[in-house]
């Protein structure tokens, strides 16, 4: 009879995690070779991918149902020391028992790729491939997810990895999603129906392969034909702040474009007082700077109709407060 769970108990073995250890016993067995063999063969039969060499210990643990679900790296040593295949049934196996002892694949309640339609579907079925990949420690992901030239930790930084894996946020592109999903072990053949499901999950379906899922909110001002800003919880507050904003940059374009030719100006007379041919290009670039500024502050006030331009007379509406963006205003 199984303890009751509670302090300083073991919790009973899943029943995949009995399925794992029934099969790597039975793949010893079929071996003939003790512990000890074991442990040696590991030495000569890591591979490439950090499994390793164990020890005898190690590999009985292995086996051991009253120390839980073993590491991955664990359990394909012991596959590989074996040397009598199994290796894939073996993966399986861990797998399933991990998605067992973590016991979360239930609270996602993720639906199948085919019935993905929004971003709260999607970062469900992301975090349950996770899941059901044995949730391998996030490195060991980052690895798996490298294609072809281009490295894992370039392709799916660490961070998207954990909020992805976590349920906190999405990949930013289809690139990275598809990265994800190849270090969940996601077959090649079925990235066609995940890009759909992404596809899909962007709002209003406009998602391309490699742009983000995010949408301006409603009333955004956002630029046609430029990718989105992370979606805003766009309130009429917020709307009349930034249309106050806009309405300051706006005057400040005004102000201050009359003064950048005279600043060139000046900038010149002083390098050639001083002969300092350096001073006069530093004054040069720092009016260009000035000049740009001005000129995106001037296409923000056209963006958003209030710039002089935009008016029938030429002359900006009022601005409360605008006494206040004086010098020694009170």
């Amino acid at each position: 009879m199984n303890p009751t769970p509670g302090r300083g108990s073991t919790p009973a073995p899943g029943r995949n995690h009995l399925r794992l250890v029934g099969h790597l016993v039975s793949l010893k067995e079929l071996s003939g070779c003790s512990y000890a063999r074991l442990a040696s063969n590991s030495r000569t039969t890591g591979g490439t991918d950090g499994t390793g060499s164990v020890s005898a210990t190690t590999l009985k643990r292995v086996v051991n149902l009253t120390k839980g679900v073993p590491v991955e790296r664990a359990v394909t040593a012991y596959v590989r020391a074996c040397g009598v295949g199994g290796e894939e049934e073996a993966l399986r196996l861990w797998q399933a028992a991990r998605a067992e002892s973590r016991g979360r694949l239930a609270g996602l309640r993720a639906p199948h790729v085919d019935g993905i339609r929004t971003r709260a579907d999607l970062a469900a079925a992301l975090a349950t491939a996770y899941e059901r990949a044995g949730a391998p420690a996030l490195r060991v992901l980052q690895a798996r997810a490298a294609d072809a030239g281009i490295a894992g930790h370039v392709l799916l930084p660490l961070s998207t990895l954990w909020r992805t894996a976590g349920r906190r946020g999405l990949p930013a592109t289809w690139k990275q999603c598809a990265a994800f999903l190849r270090g969940c072990g996601v077959p090649a053949q079925h990235m066609g129906r995940w890009e759909e499901a992404w596809e899909r999950a962007a709002a209003g379906r406009t998602a391309v392969r490699g742009r983000s899922l995010s949408r301006p909110a409603r009333g955004a001002l956002v630029r046609r034909g430029r990718t989105p800003s992370p979606v805003i919880n766009w309130t009429p507050e917020l709307e009349q702040s930034l249309m106050t904003l806009a309405k300051a940059l706006a005057i400040c374009a005004e102000d201050v474009k009359p003064k950048t030719d005279n600043m060139a100006r000046m900038a010149m007379m002083l390098g050639k007082t001083v002969g300092s041919l350096q001073l006069e290009r530093s004054g040069i670039v720092a009016v260009n700077a000035l000049s740009a500024l001005v000129r995106s502050l001037e296409a923000t006030a056209r963006l958003n109709g209030i710039g002089p331009s935009s008016l029938d007379n030429g002359q900006l509406p009022p601005v409360q407060g605008r006494r206040a963006l004086a010098p020694g205003a009170g």
